[in-house]
């Protein structure tokens, strides 16, 4: 009986002493402990825990100087306001012309086709914006550019209805008019035809060169943002 409870307390000291040689999860956090519910505390970190920021290596950005690229003005310089105000006096142009020939389309041929009015009218519209735009200081380059792909759908329909304006028309009956002249209503539909392409490549012009414009603003903004 002896010999075994020397054997039981031999074992108890090994296990203590192994026990004691061990290192504690949180030696190092001493704080780092649960009260007495057995819950752990709030506000404490634990070694199972992930941090949820760092404060060393990261570079945080306050919200007001986030560049928003759709709010960006942009300073109109002395070419740009010169590229805005012929530009917009040639979309002008281009509006009355498309006009004035469904005009006389419409007197010539007895068209029932308006569509040259409502397409005109907004070319003329845009073209008067550009001006207004020109005597600013600084504008916002991107709300041009939406109007400027509202152009291109408005040229591009005006472009085939146009054509096939020009390739569904029928003679004039000798008993119809006398204002009617197949020749030159087939002559004034060409001149459409040419001058809805013209507004379309000229509306490309535009786009690309305000989209460029617009990007170098941006591009400015950010390395400001980034130097601050």
């Amino acid at each position: 009986m002896e010999s075994n409870s020397n054997k039981q307390h031999d074992n108890s000291q090994s296990i203590y002493s192994s026990y004691q040689g061990m290192s504690s999860p949180y030696s190092a956090h001493p704080q780092q402990l649960t009260n007495a519910t057995g819950y752990e505390k709030s506000g404490v970190l634990y070694t199972s825990q992930t941090p949820l920021y760092q404060q060393n290596g990261i570079v945080t950005m306050p919200t007001y100087q986030i560049v928003w690229k759709n709010k960006l003005p942009t300073a109109i310089t002395t070419n740009l306001r010169m590229f805005l105000f012929i530009s917009g006096f040639i979309y002008s142009f281009w509006g009355i012309s498309m006009t004035s020939l469904q005009v006389a389309i419409v007197i010539n041929t007895f068209s029932t086709s308006y569509y040259g009015f409502y397409l005109g009218a907004f070319l003329i519209i845009t073209g008067i914006v550009m001006m207004v735009v020109a005597f600013r200081s600084y504008y916002p380059l991107i709300h041009l550019k939406r109007i400027y792909n509202i152009n291109l759908c408005v040229c591009l329909l005006g472009l085939i209805f146009s054509i096939t304006d020009y390739t569904r028309s029928t003679r004039c009956s000798s008993t119809s008019s006398s204002y009617c002249d197949d020749t030159l209503a087939s002559h004034l539909k060409i001149i459409l035809v040419i001058t809805y392409v013209l507004g379309f490549i000229h509306t490309i012009i535009n786009t690309s060169f305000i989209s460029k414009e617009h990007q170098q603003t941006v591009l400015k903004a950010n390395s400001d943002v980034a130097n601050y």
